[in-house]
This record gives structure tokens, sequence and C-alpha cells, in this order.
């Protein structure tokens, strides 16, 4: 009997496990979790994680000069729960939530053709290797800041004297991120963020490291597998660049390096940390937010001044 006994509890235990592990299986699988940025403080490995957005099979059209745009995918909203991260993040840090609205983007009008859009370079930047370590995140000195420039020159091998250290060590200097682009609409969304908090403590572009600045469009006129052109003429040249968007930048740790967040007057590391991760969820918001890497199709110089369009 008691050998009997025995059996029923072993198996009554088998069945539950087995239960609670088909019960763990389906609740990942219809709610994956993905990291959304990683970083150190003090030795300690922080991760943050959200939930996997769901895949789209069609891209609705982008709104810019001359475009319609789909607000469900441009408007920066935080109806979207899967990223209420964001929410809880400064609620812990008492951080004014400014997610519950939706943001302006780029002001501009109604058009059928979304290849008629049209931007405006307003900055260039590169900056090359630092000796000093300013160019090793791992350096006290390490900044994304990138100073402006007139003009650069760009091929399929990147911009001429500028320096990516994750590019060149991990990804030897892949031809893919040649050159990253940002639009002008996401330094006015950052100046907004809790009530101008990094604005005032010395946001500025170039902080992104951003090596091509334009205006006049929003962050989801550039999309991956698409050609753009800049060019100084209307109808385009000889001399136009052509790049393709190869993928979305994603928000890293290394932008936390900036004064404004990993400020010394800040004495709680907590909120250091804290201020960290909520700059970096809010870049991740939607895609193209932090900017884009290209590579170069057509190599040659870009000014400021010169329009961004479709190739």
């Amino acid at each position: 009997m008691t050998l009997l006994l025995n059996s029923c509890r072993r198996f009554n235990a088998s069945v539950i496990f087995a239960l609670w592990g088909i019960f763990i299986l389906k609740s990942s699988s219809s709610k994956p979790w993905t990291p959304y940025a990683s970083f150190v403080h003090n030795r300690a490995h922080w991760r943050l994680l959200i939930p996997r957005k769901s895949q789209q099979t069609e891209k609705p059209h982008v709104c810019s000069n001359g475009a319609c745009v789909d607000s469900s995918t441009t408007s920066l909203s935080s109806n979207n729960n899967d990223f209420n991260i964001i929410d809880k993040i400064g609620q812990a840090l008492g951080i004014d939530q400014l997610f519950n609205q939706n943001y302006p983007l780029s002001s501009v009008s109604k058009s059928t053709d979304p290849k008629r859009i049209r931007g405006q370079v307003i900055r260039t930047a590169a900056r090359p290797h630092q000796t000093s370590g300013g160019s090793t995140p791992s350096s006290r000195h390490y900044t994304t800041r990138k100073p402006s420039l007139p003009m650069i020159v760009v091929s399929d091998q990147g911009v001429t004297g500028d320096y990516n250290h994750y590019r060149t060590a991990a990804l030897k200097s892949t031809e893919n991120r040649a050159i990253s682009i940002l639009t002008r609409d996401v330094s006015s969304y950052i100046q907004t963020l809790d009530g101008g908090y990094f604005a005032n403590r010395g946001y500025r572009d170039g902080d992104l490291g951003e090596n091509v600045l334009v205006e006049g469009v929003d962050f989801g006129f550039f999309q991956v597998g698409e050609r753009y052109r800049f060019t100084s003429q209307k109808e385009g040249t000889m001399e136009d660049v052509i790049v393709e968007i190869t993928e979305a930048m994603e928000p890293c740790a290394n932008l936390c390096k900036l004064p404004y967040i990993n400020d010394p007057s800040i004495s709680s590391p907590k909120e250091r940390v804290g201020r960290c991760q909520y700059f970096i969820a809010a870049l991740g918001k939607k895609e193209g937010l932090r900017g884009w890497y290209a590579k170069v199709v057509k190599g040659g110089v870009i000014r400021i001044g010169d329009m961004a369009a479709f190739a």
C-alpha cells in the first residue's frame, strides 16, 4: 500500500510540473520579450525588457513635405501598452510624463505622391578617432557628440574623417553603416522631454552622433531598403550622393555618457541610472526615432543646404 501511495504522489507531482511547463511555454510564446537596452553601472549589468512588437506585413505611407502620413505609425503616443516601461521609469523618478500626448512632427503639406517629398540638410558632422580615448566607450572622455562641418565627403567606406568605434572594432567597418542620418523633429522631441530637462542642461544637435541632420521631413520619411539622394539641384545631377537605408539605429547606453545624463550634480546613482533608462526608452519608442544607418551607393560631397529626396 505504501509503495502504491508513493507512486501516486510521484505521478501527481510529474503531472503538475508538466502542466506548469506547458503554461510557461504558452505564456512566453504569446508575449515574447526582447532586450531593449543594456548597460553597466557600478559593475552591475542592467537590462530593460519590453514585449517584442508584432511583425507588420505592410508599411503605411509616411509623412513629409508633399505627402500624406499614417499617424498611427509616426505619432509619439503612450497608447501602446508595449511601451509603458517609459511611464514606469518616469514615475519612479518623479519625471513629468509627456508621453500621454501626441507630438506634432514636421510641418507638412499634403500630397498623394510620397516620392515628391523634399527635406533639407541643415547640419553635417564628423569626428576623427581621438587618441585621448574619447572615441572608446570605456573611456571617461568618451562622448557621442560630433562637431558641425560645412560639408562631408562620403564613400562606400564611410564618412571621411569620421570614426565609430563599434562599427570599426566589432563590425569590421561594415559598409552597411557607412553614414548615419537623423531628422530634426527628433531634436525637437528630445527638447520637450521631461519638461525640457535635457534641453535645459545642454542638449544640442550632434549629440546623437549623426553625420547628417535633415529638416522638413519626419523620422518616418526614411525606410529600410529605400534609396535617397542628396543634391544641390531640384532635379538632381550626376554629382548627387545616393544612399540606401540599411537599418534603424538602436539607442544604446553610450548615449548615457552625455554630460546632462551622467551629471555629476546628481548625487544619487539610482537617479542617474533612471535618467539613462528614460532617455534610451524615449528614443526607442518608434523605429527610426534614434536615426538611420545607410550604405553609400554613390559617393560624393554632402553640403549644408542640400536637398534630401527619394532617388
